[in-house]
């Protein structure tokens, strides 16, 4: 039973050291299998059945790691969008509508009346991906970046 357990938390340190690029979901599930690896051992060698414990507490604990880690996943996808949205309502003093396909034109379209074309001069930028935007804009709206004047 020692021996289990000690190498299950080696595992576990050694094999959260690699694991440097994972994202929350599998973050959960590495976590949660070891955890419920390590648990199921000590209510299996209880029982006597030490091996069957061990894997049901590390599939156990993986899926339920996974669940929270989803869970945490989209609420921090949430936070950024809500972000977004309140600084394209500060920039633009409407609020923020992502990006949509076009609907399909209908067969015929009545003639539009005569607009002035004008160019907007580009003054702002955003460093980090180099795309130009009007003086009113203050945020990157695809990035919610602060935009710096161009020298």
């Amino acid at each position: 039973m020692k021996k289990t357990l000690a190498f299950l938390i080696s595992a576990a340190i050694a094999l959260s050291g690699c694991a440097t690029s994972l994202d929350e979901t599998q973050t959960g599930a590495l976590a949660g299998g070891g955890l419920g690896a390590g648990l199921g051992a000590i209510i299996g060698n209880q029982t006597g059945h030490a091996g069957a414990g061990t894997a049901i507490g590390a599939g156990a604990g993986a899926l339920a790691g996974a669940l929270l880690g989803e869970g945490m996943k989209r609420s921090k996808e949430s936070a950024k969008a809500e972000l977004r949205q309140e600084m394209a309502q500060q920039q633009y003093g409407q609020p923020y509508a992502a990006p949509q396909q076009p609907a399909q034109a209908p067969a015929y379209q009545a003639p539009q009346p005569a607009q002035q074309n004008y160019q907007e001069a580009h003054t702002k930028y955003n460093p980090r991906t180099g795309q130009t935007f009007p003086e009113r804009y203050k945020y990157d709206p695809n990035t919610g970046e602060e935009l710096q004047y161009i020298r």
